[in-house]
């Protein structure tokens, strides 16, 4: 199994290799992941289910969920043994057709690979899980040129926005106490642990931009990866309760392993509180960050396009930050209980200095198409506000900034639709319309097409 994971990977890290710095149209190809679902029941704590093992990788071509699986007729039975390796290939072609700092369209592309082990089933032992998550970042985008604090790609803005990489960004390790108590620890993606249904899903499948996939309120204490150890408290097999303990460093693509927590703590909190609303589920989900780190209002943020960097700012000990997120369906489908549609939302205060971010809000509508005849595309309209800090707008309009860096609160829209052109092929319709926090750059309008396909 470690050589067919080995080959997978390579064959990635040619493909990222060979790929040019841009592209003037995407390639002709497209993947789909639903891996998250998978890791929500593995992550804190193994399952197990007398219900037969649904054929991920057999049967006709065109209804497979993955593309290139099973022609050896192997790996159902790793399935069945506890070992799953995922990959997919997502393609993004981006542009700024109005405003930003350049007119112009982007194009590049993520390939992610997952390595998910059940110890039980596996023959290790009873409550053990490892979890891997591994990215491959290859072209250009829009994120230089949108002229936005948030990402107008946020996927492509990680592992290192920028460059053509591979990194190891999740290596988590957990294990079963108890039904109710689970322990992990290891290199740690904050993405691949935010869930809220209707959106998240680190930007490859719902909504596109930072502020409307995450809550960038976590922005300045929450790096993208680390390394850290934490607990949960299950009920019915979903964390209830989850506490973490994290390096404040970023470090996706490094071990220093003598570096660690050097530069202080990030200890977060998180409570999720599932709801039901006649007859219909939601979540209820807050919690807070707080970092012993000493950090300037213009130190890079994994989550959002920090103008200002390198200009002179006082340093600050400590970060602080409490959110609040919520989904809640308003509508699902008596034929298929997993085809509905619904709002969700998203909230955060901050200490205002050193993060930017004051205080934001997102509030957006998704979920299954209601075309009929189309139920597994999906589509999303979301709208979010980023309220900066005073602070922030001071610093970056004063004597010590750069002309025409001068700071106002940021706002904008997001709309896409997801077309299902096969099981294991989608394509994504993107529009942003957004008012950059830059005062002197006028609204940007950004368009694009995402093509996904699970391997």
């Amino acid at each position: 199994m470690l050589a067919a994971f080995i080959f997978i990977f390579g064959i990635g890290l040619s493909y990222a290799d060979d790929q040019p710095q841009s592209s003037s149209a995407p390639l002709l190809t497209c993947m789909h992941h639903d891996f998250l679902q998978l890791m929500n029941s593995d992550t804190f704590g193994s399952t197990n289910s007398a219900v037969p093992l649904v054929s991920f990788f057999g049967g006709p071509f065109g209804e497979r969920l993955g593309v290139t699986r099973d022609c050896l007729g192997i790996q159902d039975n790793f399935a069945a043994d506890g070992i799953r390796v995922d990959a997919s290939l997502t393609q993004f072609y981006q542009g700024v057709v109005h405003g930003g700092t350049e007119r112009a369209s982007k194009y590049g592309g993520k390939i992610d690979y997952f390595l998910n082990i059940d110890g039980d089933k596996a023959g290790l032992w009873d409550g053990f899980t490892a979890t891997m998550h591994a990215e491959t970042r290859y072209g250009t985008d829009v994120n230089a040129i949108d002229g936005m604090y948030s990402f107008g790609n946020f996927n492509m803005a990680l592992p290192q926005a920028g460059q053509d990489v591979t990194d190891i960004t999740r290596l988590i390790f957990s294990q079963s106490l108890s039904d109710d108590f689970t322990v992990f620890g290891g290199k740690i993606n904050s993405l691949d642990d935010f869930q809220l249904n209707f959106t998240g899903r680190n930007g490859i499948d719902r909504f596109i931009n930072s502020a409307v996939v995450a809550n960038v309120i976590n922005a300045r204490t929450v790096p993208y990866s680390t390394y850290g150890v934490g607990f949960s408290v299950l009920r019915e097999e979903a964390p209830v309760f989850t506490f973490v303990m994290r390096d404040p460093d970023n470090r996706p693509a490094t071990g220093d392993w003598n570096q660690l927590f050097e530069n202080g703590v990030l200890l977060s909190v998180t409570v999720k509180i599932p709801v039901t609303l006649a007859g219909l589920s939601g979540n209820r989900n807050f919690g807070g960050n707080w970092s012993s780190r000493s950090y300037t209002s213009v130190d890079p943020e994994s989550y959002a396009n920090v103008p200002g960097q390198g200009i002179i700012a006082g340093k600050e000990s400590g970060s602080k930050a409490l959110w609040y997120n919520f989904d809640q369906y308003l509508w699902v489908s008596e034929s298929d209980p997993n085809i509905g549609w619904g709002v969700f939302g998203m909230a955060g205060i901050s200490d205002g200095n050193p993060n930017p971010l004051k205080w934001n809000t997102t509030l957006g509508i998704g979920g299954n198409s209601l075309i009929s005849g189309r139920e597994r595309d999906s589509f999303g309209a979301a709208a979010f506000f980023l309220g900066m800090s005073n602070n922030f707008k001071e610093l970056l309009g004063g004597p010590l900034a750069p002309p025409g860096i001068a700071q106002r609160d940021e706002y904008g829209v997001e709309l896409f639709y997801n077309t299902a052109l096969t099981s294991r092929c989608h394509l994504t319709f993107d529009l942003q319309i957004v008012e950059p926090s830059i005062k002197s750059i006028s609204t940007s309008v950004l368009a694009g097409l995402r093509l996904k396909i699970d391997l």
